[in-house]
């Protein structure tokens, strides 16, 4: 009976270790992972900092009701893209409207907003994400003060093909962005990735040899930033916070 006990005993340690192990390097690709996220908004917005919890703390994060336009206060905790999985937090995306291609999407989405001191609007950054050539590309969009100049966007998770699609992340495709206007005249998403584009502030040239790809930037800026999401809040907004 002694001599069963001993490797029962061992066995019982040796999965207490690797449960624990397993546990704790979870742990650290949750926690590296979100501050790969809060990297990528603050690039966005334009700014590149070490600091990453210090400059994130001078954001005020802000929820919008995608069904009612209304702003609603959640748990700092709410995961918006984790919503996705639950029916109760998430609506199905009628095929016709799906450009994007989510299926799914999440009932309360955040706003990453940084004020002046009078409360105004300095620029905003929003979470876009749609289907590419491969699979989902996920990132962040910053608009200007005017919520309608786009200030800078990045990607940071997408399965595009390596020198092609994945040239979402070329610093000076990126820089392309800056500057171009979201826009028209009649409140309409005008901004689109357009392959030979010229200086137009509506486009964007289109990424070489990725044409999937370009078209499911356009689709998820058109989507997202459109009546189906962000659109009706990025009114609201700016009537409460540059009032």
């Amino acid at each position: 009976m002694k001599n069963l006990f001993i490797p029962l005993l061992a066995c019982i340690a040796c999965a207490v270790i690797v449960s624990f192990t397993a546990v704790s390097v979870r742990s650290t690709q949750d926690l590296n992972l979100e501050n790969d996220k809060k990297s990528k908004i603050l690039l966005a917005a334009g700014i590149n900092s070490e600091n990453i919890n210090e400059e994130f703390e001078k954001i005020e994060i802000i929820y919008v009701n995608f069904k009612s336009n209304e702003l609603v206060e959640m748990d700092e905790k709410y995961d918006h893209l984790k919503a996705t999985l639950k029916s109760d937090l998430s609506t199905a995306v009628p095929k016709e409207k799906d450009i994007a291609i989510l299926k799914r999407m999440e009932n309360v989405g955040p706003m990453y907003l940084w004020l002046d001191k009078e409360d105004n609007i300095e620029k905003v950054v929003l979470p876009i994400r749609g289907y590419g050539l491969w699979g989902t590309l996920y990132g962040y969009i910053s608009l200007a003060s005017d919520l309608n100049t786009i200030n800078g966007i990045e990607f940071y998770e997408h399965k595009e093909t390596p020198g092609l699609g994945a040239e979402v992340e070329n610093e000076e495709w990126k820089n392309i962005w800056k500057g171009k206007i979201l826009y028209n005249k009649d409140g309409g998403v005008e901004l689109k990735v357009v392959k030979g584009a010229s200086s137009n502030k509506y486009e964007v040239d289109g990424l070489s040899g990725a044409t999937l790809t370009s078209n499911g930037v356009s689709n998820m800026i058109e989507y997202w930033l459109g009546p189906e999401a962000y659109g009706p809040a990025l009114k609201k907004v700016k009537e409460t916070f540059n009032s």
